[in-house]
């Protein structure tokens, strides 16, 4: 059977790795849990950190030279004073951290390793991948391709056809799974909006990528003779690829497909295909709508990417053409292209993916909300906060889902059951989920958890931290403190029903909105309910500049805390790892690095099976 060919950590080896790292993060929490926002009013860099700033900023900048942590169990006490608790061992700092992240201990199941053992076929030069960047952006396509195609390994082995999409936001993956694999899905998220623009969205996808399957039909011949691969599409049945990630705002704005650029990375083993397009603004679009040349054979050497010459028979809509070619078509292509169409009508609900609305927890009954539910596969592809664990949790309750691909995200919205500040009643708790860690009474932390959404080697290449912005909130925290008496935890009596309120200190976007400093205080206080004009524009400089030669402080502290970042979310993932294998009815369990990290961060899926 498939699972021998699998290798996984033990559950034992799991566990050990599991105490030692809790000890890492338990030792390391006083940097993990501090708020930047009361970084200057706890003066937080002088009370924890014994090295100097430019020292943590070097050894950031070098850390990619270090492929790998210690080796051996590192020792966790050199790393801080015993006496001021301050961190005095910076080099053991890094090396520890990085030895227990995931990739460094060793506990992940090879991606290559899946592919052998679900035979998931490769994609190769002849194979025409779908260009899915001209509907999403370039993370979410490397997401949707990759996940897409262990998913459907999985079906195969298993004989499925009904996968269910826990979280399934706009319903990418979802709609790529039900019309690139013929399968039945079913993608449910909490929002109306999502599933209200999924539906739009999706019927609106099956008509343009039938669009891009005729074109590349009727165009090969064109194609061959083009030596840079390029060809116009009619203008009007294009879609705006500039429209960020909602595909509903589809438009007719110039399009330019380019041949397949193949990737030969070793590391992925995928192949993904790319395309260019005019952007609406530009001046120099071309409108003409070309004559489409019939043709009833496609070269298998044409440049042409198109959706559907890997799509299954009879999963999209197909619009009538005949308005928008400059030529006379044939009786038997018109023949040909009614009959697709009546087809097409025919088509019914079940052979496309179906966005629902439902908010899901562990107690979710499935029945109550897929009618003809069937064994199936679950999956999360950057699901939200509880509902990573939750999907956990429903795999393991219910017989009819066989398998769970789960990536989960939005550490910080987890709720756990042993801290003192969380308000929970669902009777479920998103952390921890294992009894391995719920007998040692686990505990993260919100500001922890927050660390952990942190992006190592995203940071590392120069992208992922806000430094400005939390500078400014930093030292907007300590006008707050001196001038309004505000701290983090400041509380007011409501005047009508006295009630005793904390002061909602949130700042949401103002920064990216504000034209500098001062404008960026003013709003902020205002947001706060409080008077702005207590403070001439000439004192808020003041409070910049006294704190300004001290930014590289808080940057240094930042990139304490992005070193801590893996360690977190390798225990929170190795905690549902854990509780999968205390569950009886698991075949085989493991963790997978699915996705690039730079440019997915959240990179691991917990993937889990069921004899068939």
């Amino acid at each position: 059977m498939m699972f021998a060919q699998l290798s996984s950590a033990s559950t034992d080896r799991v566990k050990e790795a599991v105490k030692n790292l809790l000890q890492f993060i338990e030792t390391t929490t006083k940097i993990s849990g501090a708020h930047s926002v009361e970084f200057y009013t706890e003066d937080v860099w002088k009370n924890q950190v014994a090295v100097s700033p430019e020292a943590v900023l070097s050894a950031f900048s070098q850390q990619q030279e270090l492929e790998h942590g210690c080796r051996d169990a590192p020792d966790v006490s050199r790393i801080f004073s015993k006496a001021t608790k301050q961190l005095v061992n910076l080099e053991a700092f890094v090396e520890t951290a990085r030895h227990y992240s995931l990739i460094n201990m060793g506990l992940c199941t090879p991606i290559e390793e899946l592919i052998d053992a679900f035979a998931i076929r490769k994609p190769e030069q002849t194979d025409k991948e779908i260009k899915t960047d001209q509907f999403m952006n370039d993370k979410k396509s490397h997401e949707v391709m990759v996940m897409s195609l262990l998913v459907e390994g999985i079906a195969n082995i298993y004989h499925i056809k009904q996968v269910i999409d826990l979280g399934a936001g706009k319903g990418y993956l979802s709609s790529y799974l039900s019309m690139r694999y013929d399968l039945k899905v079913y993608g449910i998220d909490s929002s109306h909006t999502n599933t209200d623009g999924a539906n739009k969205r999706n019927r609106k996808l099956k008509k343009y990528w039938q669009v891009y399957k005729t074109n590349a039909r009727t165009t090969s011949k064109a194609q061959k003779s083009d030596q840079k691969g390029e060809c116009l599409l009619p203008t009007n049945l294009c879609p705006d690829t500039n429209a960020d990630e909602d595909v509903s705002k589809l438009r007719g704005d110039d399009l330019i497909l380019k041949g397949p650029s193949i990737s030969n990375s070793a590391e992925d083993k995928m192949s993904v295909f790319s395309c260019s397009s005019k952007l609406p603004n530009q001046k120099d679009c071309n409108r003409t709508v070309h004559p489409v040349q019939n043709t009833d054979t496609v070269d298998s050497s044409c440049n042409t990417c198109s959706f559907l010459d890997v799509l299954p028979a009879g999963a999209v809509e197909l619009p009538s053409l005949s308005e928008n070619v400059g030529k006379v078509l044939s009786h038997q292509e018109k023949e040909r292209r009614k009959m697709e169409n009546m087809k097409a009508r025919n088509l019914k609900e079940s052979d496309v993916y179906s966005p629902l609305t439902s908010y899901v927890t562990a107690e979710t009954e499935l029945h109550d909300i897929i009618a003809d539910l069937e064994e199936s596969i679950m999956v999360g592809l950057h699901t939200c906060g509880d509902l990573a664990p939750n999907t956990l949790r429903i795999f393991v309750a219910k017989p009819e889902v066989k398998a769970v691909c789960s990536v989960g995200c939005c550490y910080h919205f987890l709720s756990e059951e042993f801290d003192n500040l969380e308000d929970h009643t669902d009777g479920t708790w998103g952390f921890p989920m294992s009894e391995y860690l719920k007998e040692r009474s686990c505990h993260i932390g919100r500001n922890a958890r927050m660390s952990a959404c942190l992006a190592l080697d995203r940071v590392a290449v120069g992208q992922g931290l806000p430094t400005e912005s939390l500078f400014y909130r930093a030292v907007l925290q300590v006008i707050c403190k001196e001038v309004y008496g505000i701290t983090q935890r400041s509380y007011s009596i409501d005047p009508q029903n006295k009630n005793v309120l904390q002061i909602d200190q949130r700042v949401g976007k103002i920064f990216s909105k504000s034209a500098g400093f001062i404008d960026y205080v003013r709003k902020s206080l205002k947001k706060f309910g409080q008077d702005d004009s207590k403070l001439s524009d000439q004192e808020i400089m003041g409070y910049y500049k006294k704190y300004e030669p001290r930014r590289n402080e808080l940057e240094a502290f930042n990139r304490l805390k992005v070193f801590l970042a893996p360690c977190i979310e390798a225990l929170i993932l190795l905690d549902r790892l854990c509780y999968l294998r205390e569950q009886e009815n698991i075949a085989w369990s493991g963790l997978v690095k699915l996705f690039d990290p730079v440019k997915s961060p959240r990179c691991y899926a917990v993937l889990s099976l069921k004899q068939p």
